[in-house]
C-alpha cells in the first residue's frame, strides 16, 4: 500500500470511528448517517482541502435543509424532492455556492427517510445541521494529527533544486567556452514546463490552506510568473548559444587581451545573478560585439541576438534572486 493511500486510509478510518462513538454516545443525534456522511464528504485526499470540504458540506447541508422545509410545508414525497432540487440550482448558483449542490440535494433526498413529512419541522432541520457540524469538526480535528504539510517544503526543495540546476548547467557552458571542453546538451524544455507546472500546482493548493499569507508575503505568484519568463529565455538563450559556429581561431585566453571579452562577461554576470551577488552586464552595444565577431571569425547577428537575449535573461535572473532572499532560512511545517 502506496504512502499516501495509507495515510488517507488511516485519516477516514480514524475520523468515522471517532464522529460513530461520539455520535452513539451523544444521545441527542438520532441519525448517525449524518455525521459520518459528512466526514466521508469533508475527509479530502489533500489535506489542504478540508476545511474548503467542510464549509462547503455545512453550507450544503443548511441550504438543502431549509428549502426541503419550505417546500415540505407543501409537498411532501418525491414530488417534493423534484421540486426541492429544482429550487437548489439557481439559488446555490445565485449565492456562489455551487461546490455544496450535490450535498444539498443529498440532504434533500435522505429526508424521504422521515416516517411523516409533518415531522420535518425548524427543530429537525437545526438538529441535522448540529449532527453534520459535529462530522465536520472531528475531521478537521483527525485532519490535523496527520497534518505534516510538506507542501511548502517541497515547493522550496523544487526550486531551490532548479536553481542549483541552472548553475551547473551555466558551469558547463564557461568551461565550453574558456576551457574548450565539449558542449554540453540544452536543457530539455519539457523537463524545465514539467517542474514549473509542479511548482504551480503546490502554489495553488497551499494558496487555499493557511500558508496563504505565508506564501503572499513571498510574492509567490510573481516568482511562478518570473520563472516562466525564464525558462522561456533559458531556452531561447541556450538554443541561440548551441547554434554558434566554432571560433576560429579559438578564444584567447590571455588575460592581457584588451577589453571584456562579450562571451566570457555573459556567464560571469549570470554567474553573479545566481549567487545573488551584484552582476555588471555587458551592455549590448554593436561595436564590443563586433570586435569579438571578427576576432572570432563568428556571424556577428547571431552575437548580437544572444547579447539581446542574454540582457532578458539576466534581469529576470536578477529580480528572481532578490525575491529568493526573501525566504527564511527554515519553511514553517
Amino acid at each position: 500500500m502506496s504512502s499516501p493511500l495509507l495515510h488517507n486510509s488511516l485519516k477516514l478510518g480514524i475520523s468515522a470511528t471517532i464522529t460513530a462513538a461520539a455520535a452513539l454516545w451523544w444521545e441527542r443525534i438520532e441519525f448517525v448517517w449524518y455525521p459520518l456522511m459528512a466526514v466521508i464528504v469533508v475527509v479530502d485526499d489533500n489535506d489542504d482541502q478540508t476545511v474548503h470540504a467542510a464549509t462547503s458540506r455545512i453550507l450544503g447541508t443548511v441550504t438543502g435543509g431549509l428549502i426541503t422545509f419550505l417546500v415540505h410545508t407543501i409537498l411532501s414525497g418525491w414530488i417534493g424532492v423534484l421540486v426541492s432540487l429544482l429550487l437548489m440550482v439557481p439559488v446555490l448558483r445565485m449565492l456562489g455556492w455551487q461546490s455544496s449542490l450535490g450535498t444539498a440535494g443529498l440532504v434533500s433526498v435522505m429526508f424521504l427517510m422521515i416516517p411523516d413529512h409533518v415531522l420535518l419541522n425548524w427543530n429537525y432541520v437545526f438538529n441535522r445541521a448540529l449532527d453534520t457540524a459535529l462530522g465536520c469538526v472531528i475531521a478537521i480535528l483527525v485532519g490535523l494529527l496527520f497534518w505534516p504539510r510538506q507542501g511548502l517544503r517541497e515547493l522550496q526543495e523544487i526550486e531551490d533544486r532548479l536553481w542549483e540546476q541552472l548553475r551547473c548547467q551555466l558551469e558547463e557552458h564557461r568551461r565550453w567556452l574558456i576551457e574548450l571542453a565539449p558542449a554540453p546538451p540544452p536543457l530539455p524544455p519539457a523537463d524545465f514546463t514539467e517542474t514549473w507546472l509542479r511548482m504551480s500546482q503546490l502554489t495553488q493548493e497551499q494558496m487555499r490552506g493557511p500558508r496563504r499569507r505565508w506564501l503572499l508575503r513571498r510574492r509567490w505568484r510573481q516568482r511562478l510568473n518570473l520563472w516562466q519568463t525564464l525558462g522561456h529565455h533559458w531556452v531561447q538563450w541556450e538554443r541561440l548559444l548551441s547554434n554558434l559556429p566554432p571560433a576560429t581561431p579559438p578564444p584567447e585566453t590571455d588575460p592581457a587581451i584588451t577589453g571584456p571579452y562579450p562571451l566570457r562577461q555573459v556567464l560571469a554576470d549570470l554567474a553573479a545573478a545566481l549567487e545573488g551577488s551584484r552582476a555588471h552586464p555587458v551592455p549590448p552595444r554593436p561595436e564590443l560585439w563586433q570586435e569579438a565577431a571578427l576576432r572570432d571569425g563568428r556571424p556577428l547577428l547571431q552575437l548580437l541576438a544572444l547579447a539581446e537575449e542574454q540582457q532578458r535573461l539576466l534581469s529576470t535572473v536578477e529580480t528572481l534572486a532578490r525575491l529568493r532572499r526573501l525566504d527564511p532560512p527554515t519553511v514553517p511545517c
